[in-house]
């Protein structure tokens, strides 16, 4: 459940921010780009605002929401990320906001407690090494039956999480793709030099 604090205004809000993850006047002005006597008039109360800049820096280096620091809302949980804070592409999000990706699944795997791992297995199974592409597909695979036999829970998740686990293969035949492939080339180049320095026939 999401932590709640008492309902205050903004320039307390701030103010208790600061406190809490104790952090100076001077330092705060220098991270959001201001001078020291912005932030000081801003938390006395007195006359002088901060910007629309200048609050999204202050949310995003306290980790709220801009709506809990002007104090709108009780509850700091951020709910709002724009894309790049979040690493995505533009057609990434478009994907999601459209809902030509599924956007449950997405949840699913987001909050699956092996999904950093799962990313990791990814990025080596577009490696140029086969042996390391099967080990994370394997990983993938197994992520996957995983959330269909957890979170599902249905006859049908039940069959396709069996289909998926058979689709795992042996890590060994990378390494016989990877000797196969080498033997491929060589030959090529073999036969690519030896055509080089043949000498031609005369007629």
């Amino acid at each position: 459940m999401a932590q709640e604090y008492l309902p205050a205004p903004s320039n307390v809000r701030l103010a208790d921010l600061m406190k809490e993850h104790n952090i100076s006047q001077p330092e705060l002005a220098k991270e959001i780009g201001c001078s020291k006597s912005t932030i000081s008039r801003f938390i006395s109360g007195a006359k002088g605002t901060l910007t629309h800049e200048q609050v999204l820096k202050i949310a995003r280096l306290f980790n709220v929401s801009t709506d809990f620091l002007l104090g709108e809302t009780n509850i700091p949980d951020r709910k709002n990320y724009d894309i790049v804070e979040l690493g995505l592409s533009v057609e990434a999000a478009k994907n999601l906001y459209t809902g030509r990706v599924n956007a449950e699944v997405v949840n699913l795997l987001l909050e699956n407690a092996r999904f950093a791992e799962l990313t990791y297995r990814i990025a080596q199974y577009f490696d140029d090494s086969f042996a390391s592409g099967i080990a994370a597909q394997n990983a993938i695979l197994t992520t996957l039956s995983t959330l269909l036999r957890t979170k599902v829970k249905t006859p049908e998740a039940a069959k396709a999480a069996k289909d998926i686990s058979l689709r795992r293969k042996p890590v060994y035949q990378g390494t016989l793709m990877i000797l196969k492939c080498t033997s491929w080339r060589q030959s090529r180049k073999s036969k690519r030099v030896s055509g080089a320095i043949t000498p031609s026939r005369k007629p």
